[in-house]
């Protein structure tokens, strides 16, 4: 009988801890997040982005199809959005999104190219 209770109380010490240190789907993990966009050829990729106040988005660059960069200008200009970035052939530029909405860019190198940032 001890052995019994002894594995009862066992197994109840396991589900427990499981319960402890599990977490449920409507938890956040703590601290902000930061999200990645690449230019592709001449595309944003992801085009749309979606992130939680106080994200970050990071933009990978490579050069475009014609080798000569990329930049990222928000337009139409809103208050909120953050900093343009300037041309870059490679490298990456990150944007802190402190504001809620929709922040809309594109690329003034190559016509055509855009993307977005919905912040939530």
């Amino acid at each position: 009988m001890r052995v019994i209770r002894g594995l009862v109380l066992a197994g109840l010490g396991v589900i427990a801890l499981t319960v402890a240190c599990s977490t449920s789907p409507d938890s956040k993990p703590s601290g902000n997040q930061t999200f990645d966009i690449f230019t592709v050829g001449d595309a944003f990729s992801p085009v749309f982005a979606t992130v939680n106040a106080g994200d970050t988005v990071r933009w990978n660059f490579s050069g475009g199809s014609d080798g000569q960069g990329h930049n990222v200008r928000f337009t139409p200009a809103v208050a909120g959005a953050p900093a343009d970035i300037n041309v870059l052939k490679t490298g990456t530029a990150s944007r802190v999104f402190a504001t809620h909405g929709t922040f809309n860019y594109v690329c003034d190198v190559h016509p055509g190219m855009n993307g977005s940032v919905t912040v939530k």
